[in-house]
């Protein structure tokens, strides 16, 4: 990681010196084919634009500094270029003329380029933010209707499984989803119980020594968590159920909320106490037929 960034630093730092060296050069090339096209060939009549457009290009090409750079290198070698070749810094009213234009279009032109170039770069910015805005929005979207899907199928595997209460809680144990199916076998509908505490389906006696809270953590801790036992419907009635606690995390391995699966085995308790008590009456009756003589 130290290297990483030691590198990507040194790299940063090369571009940096890269664009003033690339706009030095490019601005004494410029200079030294206008003094050959102009002082020795006689090709062209005024060199201003030649050295203007070079002060536009390196400063659109390496940005406003560099661009001050080159500036800087075209006024120096103005002096030098417009002065008598025999007596130099000394100017005819022509060259003197020529060299002002320069003198005052050159920084201007910096200034105006570098500000194009510095709305073009954050242009650019902002194009590539909005690109990658849309990637992940449209990555959401794949994603929101995976989950849609995977909702109903898990809605669907809920709902067909008619003795098992299915919701989701938070990471304080408040309910967050309710389906139909614990909508009947606790009695509540979703209005009424979103936002509850799961703790309200403990009988008295399980509240007082804190089981909700030690499914939680225990869940929470190992992952999952099971407790049977008597809770509470709606308005007050008992049912036997087995409740189970699964943590669901996050990709960091944390607990985020938490599935709670009631199943109802009321009538499987009716029908083992309806057992006890025939064995019970069975063996009273063995006990009081009388033996064979």
């Amino acid at each position: 990681m130290v290297i990483n960034n030691m590198w990507a630093a040194t790299t940063a730092a090369s571009a940096f010196w890269l664009r003033y060296v690339g706009a030095g050069v490019l601005t004494l090339l410029s200079v030294v084919v206008v003094a050959l096209l102009w002082r020795r060939m006689g090709v062209i009549t005024d060199p201003s634009l030649i050295l203007l457009f070079t002060v536009a290009a390196s400063t659109y090409l390496a940005g406003g500094m560099a661009g001050m750079l080159s500036a800087a290198i075209v006024l120096f070698c103005s002096f030098v270029l417009f002065s008598h070749p025999l007596y130099p810094f000394r100017y005819s009213e022509l060259d003197w003329r020529q060299m002002m234009v320069i003198v005052v279009a050159c920084p201007v032109v910096a200034l105006m380029v570098g500000s194009l170039k510095e709305q073009v770069d954050q242009l650019g910015t902002v194009v590539k933010q909005a690109q990658a805005l849309r990637d992940e929005i449209r990555r959401l979207e794949a994603a929101k209707e995976v989950l849609v899907v995977c909702e109903q199928r898990f809605r669907g595997l809920v709902e067909s499984v008619p003795d098992y209460a299915v919701c989701t809680l938070d990471a304080t144990g408040s309910v967050k989803s309710w389906n139909t199916v614990a909508e009947r076998v606790l009695g509540y509908n979703d209005p009424e119980i979103v936002g509850q505490s799961y703790s309200r389906f403990f009988i008295k006696e399980d509240l007082l020594a804190k089981h909700p809270d030690r499914l939680i953590e225990q869940a929470r801790l190992a992952g999952r968590a099971e407790q049977e036992g008597w809770r509470l419907r709606k308005g007050g009635t008992r049912l036997r159920a087995r409740t189970s606690i699964i943590a669901l995390r996050n990709s960091q391995g944390l607990a985020t909320g938490y599935l709670m699966i009631v199943r109802d085995m009321t009538q499987l308790e009716e029908a083992n106490l309806a057992a006890l008590r025939a064995q019970a009456e069975l063996e009273a009756l063995r006990g009081r037929t009388p033996p064979a003589s």
